[in-house]
Parts: structure tokens; C-alpha cells; sequence
């Protein structure tokens, strides 16, 4: 009787051990689909659509806020370490390089857009809340698309730690709605090159075509006046739904240095609706460089060295007189002398002597000559 009664507890006991490690095993949980461990848990789930947050999703629900294209989404994730922190080796233990992981699946034509946080570890019993962020593409079809959280890292020990969170996320779009996707100047300045190009396009991200949309490219004050007109189809990756167009124009020389704004604006919806996107353009001075005058090289003029020869005193013979010729340099002059040190005077007081020598023997003769007589 009491072997069959532990029997019986034994059974109870087992089963509710059995039952208690379903959820683990199978992978129901409350915090998300665990994978293995069972100690990496995501406790919250909160996502940003645009501008509206909804909060404490559970796993498998709908984000009750639909995206719209080009809307900015924002997962906030919370995740918990679910070792206990009591001091026991065994069970205070620390789960490392958790990595997160969002995927969106088949959003972007066809395509996954998926995502990576950045690395973190956990310490026991702790939490954390990570954000990753993504951008609806503008070519979009209205759909509801399955978005899967992995969250997966290894505790102290190596084991495995990896737990998973699914939503879904509804894509709506307006009726009529038309967006610039570029609208861009080159250059975005100028000074005395006065050319310049501005690229503009647009895209129908509504769920309606749009008939005779007018796309207007203006600046009064630089002389820009361009329009166009075109349909677009709704269809978000047709060539149709899209318009793209290069305006190329010239800055007059007399606009005056400043910042000019160009206004692009499309018109749609049977003109009922505008979207206007602008881009500014500096005009600087234009500064003109004079190229410097380039002088013709002057002529040297080399001064030749002037010698000065100094005349030495000739030997005259008796009756003789000689004189030298002396060349005088073309140049520059020579020093000036004194007039007792030129040749000219030397010569012509050597002449003076001769010829008052010859007198004095002349008066000699005559003398001589009378007392014969």
C-alpha cells in the first residue's frame, strides 16, 4: 500500500517535471519563442511607427499602427539575463555577445530588409533594452508582412542561449500622394563659372494614378521659370510612377553675391494637393586675377675696368724731342690729374727746355762771333 502511494507520487512528481520543461522544449513562452537555454528572455516589445508608438506587444501580435511609405519604424526590444544572481556559481552566470537581429520579409520588392544591433552581454539577473531602426522603402506594395526578433548570445558556461519574438506589420498608403525623391543643385555654389544643373524627381507612393501632375522649377531673381507635366501610375516599381528631370541654366554676371533658394513644387490630385522641396544656391564674388606683367629682362651693361697708364719721363737726346701717343679708353673716363702730371704738359715743357738751350747756344755763337769781329 505505501510502495503504491510513492509510486503514485513519483508519477505526479515526474509529470510536473515533465509539464514544467513543455514551454522550454517546445517553445511557448509568454517572453518569446525559446530556442535553447531558456535563460535569454526579451521581456517588452515596444514599436515606433512614424511618429505613434505602440506599446507591451505580445508575441504574435499585429502592430496596431500601419506604415506608410518612406515611414521610419523603430523596434524597441527589451532583454533580460533569467540566471538568478545568489552567489552560486552555477546559476549566476553571465550571458555574452548577445546579438539582435530584425527581419521584415519580403518587403522590399520581393526582398528581406533585415537589421543587426550592436553586441552587448548580460549580466545575471539583469536587463537591457537595445533599438533597431528601419526605413519602409518608397517603392512599396499595400501588404502585411511577417517581422521576425532573433536574440541569441552564450552564457559563462558555453551554452547556447537564443530566444525569438514574431509580429506582423501592416504597409497602408494614401489614396493620392506624390514625393520628391532627389532635388539637388551641382554645383551647390558658384563664382565666375555661372552654369549650373538641377536635378529634381518624383514618385507616386499613393494607391491612385495621378493624371496631369505639374512639377514647376522657379527663382524670379536668377531668371529660373521651368514646367513640366506628366501622368504617373500607381504601381510602385513601374518606370511609370516615376519622373526624373536635369534643368541646366546660367546665372547672369550681374546677380549680385547671396544665397538664391530654387523652389521645386508638384502639383497633383487634380491640383488639389503640393509638395515642395527647395535648394539654395551661393553665388560668391567672382574675384578676377590679374596675371602680373612680366618684365623684359634688362640688359646688363658690364663696366669695363679702366687701367690708367702712367707715362714714364722718355730719354731725349740732345735736339731731339719725341712725344708718346697715348689711347685713352672709350669708356669710362679715367681719373682726373693735375695739370703738372699730364703728358701734354710734360712734352711740352721737355720742348721748352730744347728750345731755350738751343737759344742759349745761338746767344753763345753771337757773342763769340762779335768779340772775333
Amino acid at each position: 500500500m505505501i510502495l503504491n502511494k510513492i509510486k503514485k507520487l513519483s508519477f505526479i512528481v515526474g509529470l510536473f517535471l515533465v509539464l514544467a520543461m513543455v514551454p522550454m522544449v517546445l517553445g511557448a513562452d509568454e517572453d518569446g519563442k525559446i530556442i535553447t537555454g531558456g535563460k535569454l528572455l526579451i521581456t517588452d516589445m515596444d514599436v515606433k511607427v512614424g511618429s505613434s508608438t505602440a506599446k507591451n506587444l505580445d508575441f504574435g501580435d499585429k502592430i496596431k499602427y500601419e506604415a506608410k511609405p518612406g515611414d521610419i519604424v523603430k523596434f524597441q526590444i527589451e532583454l533580460k539575463n533569467n540566471y538568478s544572481r545568489n552567489g552560486s556559481a552555477w546559476t549566476d552566470l553571465e550571458i555574452q555577445d548577445i546579438g539582435v537581429t530584425v527581419t521584415i520579409y519580403d518587403i522590399d520588392d520581393g526582398g528581406d530588409l533585415d537589421k543587426d544591433a550592436k553586441e552587448f552581454d548580460l549580466n545575471a539577473a539583469k536587463d537591457d533594452r537595445i533599438e533597431v531602426e528601419f526605413e519602409i522603402p518608397l517603392e512599396v506594395d499595400e501588404d502585411t508582412y511577417d517581422v521576425l526578433i532573433e536574440a541569441a548570445g552564450d552564457d559563462e558556461d558555453g551554452n547556447a542561449q537564443e530566444v525569438q519574438y514574431e509580429l506582423t506589420l501592416e504597409v497602408q498608403k494614401e489614396d493620392n500622394e506624390v514625393l520628391f525623391t532627389r532635388n539637388s543643385l551641382t554645383p551647390s555654389e558658384i563664382k565666375c563659372a555661372r552654369s549650373v544643373q538641377l536635378s529634381t524627381a518624383v514618385i507616386n507612393t499613393g494607391a491612385d494614378d495621378e493624371d496631369a501632375v505639374v512639377l514647376e522649377v522657379a527663382n524670379a531673381e536668377l531668371g529660373v521659370s521651368f514646367k513640366e507635366t506628366f501622368d504617373l501610375t500607381n504601381d510602385a516599381f513601374d518606370v511609370d510612377s516615376k519622373f526624373t528631370k536635369a534643368y541646366t541654366f546660367s546665372v547672369p554676371q550681374e546677380v549680385a553675391p547671396g544665397i538664391y533658394t530654387i523652389t521645386s513644387k508638384v502639383t497633383y490630385n487634380n491640383g488639389d494637393d503640393t509638395k515642395t522641396e527647395t535648394a539654395d544656391l551661393v553665388v560668391a564674388q567672382c574675384e578676377i586675377i590679374k596675371e602680373p606683367v612680366k618684365e623684359e629682362p634688362k640688359e646688363e651693361v658690364k663696366k669695363e675696368e679702366v687701367v690708367v697708364v702712367q707715362p714714364t719721363q722718355p730719354t731725349i737726346p740732345t735736339g731731339q724731342v719725341t712725344a708718346e701717343t697715348i689711347t685713352t679708353p672709350t669708356l669710362p673716363a679715367a681719373e682726373e690729374k693735375s695739370l703738372f702730371e699730364t703728358q701734354g704738359f710734360l712734352t711740352a715743357l721737355v720742348a721748352g727746355e730744347v728750345l731755350l738751350l738751343i737759344i742759349a747756344i745761338l746767344l753763345i755763337v753771337m757773342i763769340v762771333r762779335k768779340r772775333r769781329d
